[in-house]
């Protein structure tokens, strides 16, 4: 089998990636491994050199001609599509579909989609809206088309708490800062290797889509509070981490400053509000806990990663206390 990832050096692409080359049955003979640039020091670029069924091509789907190269000098039996929230986000996402769409061999499509709850055409999360734009066109030019689908559409990143891990923790007192006021209020996190691996397993089922149509919901094991992220990397860094309830307004002014663009940094805001009203508290969908439960030989057993283990793998390469003699 033969597959196209656009996004390929993300978290998730890049698991993605890691999923299908070690699939050990001689199935995958090709990956095509989409970035924008082969160059730089990036690490889901370097994590893919030296694979053996990886290519690593450059292409912008913001250009139909790029892709269109891409398609001319290659076929594929699935694909995958996960790109960063940003403003061209329509356009590149619409752009890749269409390449899709007009091609022989490729039948299949697993989008990466954001949180249910704020997919919407008229959502107040400005990606949100992007994304129920994309889910709009995906569906109504395939109707009659043999091309199928899957999103996959997850809960808050377990990843994102790395803005703890490199940006608060250092400082002296280490802190966390959230507008979350009620601090055991739960939302299912999800590592995004996770969310690779399920969407890895979809691909892996291109000739046989078995959940074609469906919008299905990725969320970690077990409800995590901030509570809770604040008990745990006090524990993994041996030292007290105290809980900031800042306001909304300084949680974006913070992003910004740490590089978000003001518009992202607003819309991701809006995830806190979800937080704190239970919003984010879902379960996988079954199909979903389904797919990550199997093994390749076809036995059962749990893959799922907790905060727990995230914090323990992360929170030693958080840099010590800025008045630290360390």
């Amino acid at each position: 089998m033969k597959f196209v990832i656009a996004g390929s050096t993300g978290n998730i692409g890049s698991a993605v990636v890691q999923v299908l080359s070690k699939v050990t049955d001689g199935s995958v003979t090709k990956i095509t491994a989409l970035t924008r640039s082969g160059s730089g020091d990036k690490p889901g670029l370097a994590a893919l050199k030296g694979i053996d069924v990886v290519d690593i091509v450059e292409c912008d789907l913001s250009d139909p001609a790029s892709l269109a190269a891409v398609f001319k000098d290659g076929e594929f039996d699935a694909a995958f599509l996960c790109l960063s929230n940003f403003q061209g986000q329509v356009t590149a996402e619409k752009n890749f579909i269409d390449a899709l769409l007009t091609s022989v061999s490729c039948k299949y499509l697993v989008k990466i989609g954001t949180v249910r709850c704020s997919t919407a055409i008229d959502s107040v999360v400005e990606y949100g809206r992007f994304h129920a734009e994309i889910e709009n066109y995906l569906e109504e030019n395939t109707k009659s088309g043999d091309l199928k689908w899957t999103v996959l559409s997850p809960n808050w990143f377990m990843s994102n708490h790395l803005g703890d891990v490199f940006g608060t923790l250092p400082l002296s007192p280490s802190i966390i800062a959230y507008p979350v006021t009620n601090v055991d209020a739960g939302a299912n996190i999800v590592n995004p290797r996770e969310i690779g691996t399920v969407a890895a397993k979809l691909l892996l089922q291109a000739n046989d889509p078995k959940h074609h149509g469906r919008k299905l919901n990725v969320s970690g094991p077990e409800s995590v509070s901030m509570s809770m992220v604040q008990t745990l990397f006090a524990e993994a860094l041996g030292r007290d981490v105290l809980y900031v309830n800042c306001s909304t307004e300084d949680w974006i002014a913070g992003a910004v400053k740490s590089g978000f663009p003001d518009w992202l940094a607003k819309a991701i805001s809006h995830n806190f509000i979800l937080w704190e009203d239970g919003g984010l508290s879902f379960p996988s969908s079954p199909e979903v806990i389904d797919l990550l439960n199997e093994n390749d030989d076809g036995s059962t057993s749990s893959v799922r990663r907790t905060m727990s283990e995230w914090v323990k793998e992360w929170a030693p390469r958080s840099p010590p206390p800025a008045s630290s003699t360390a």
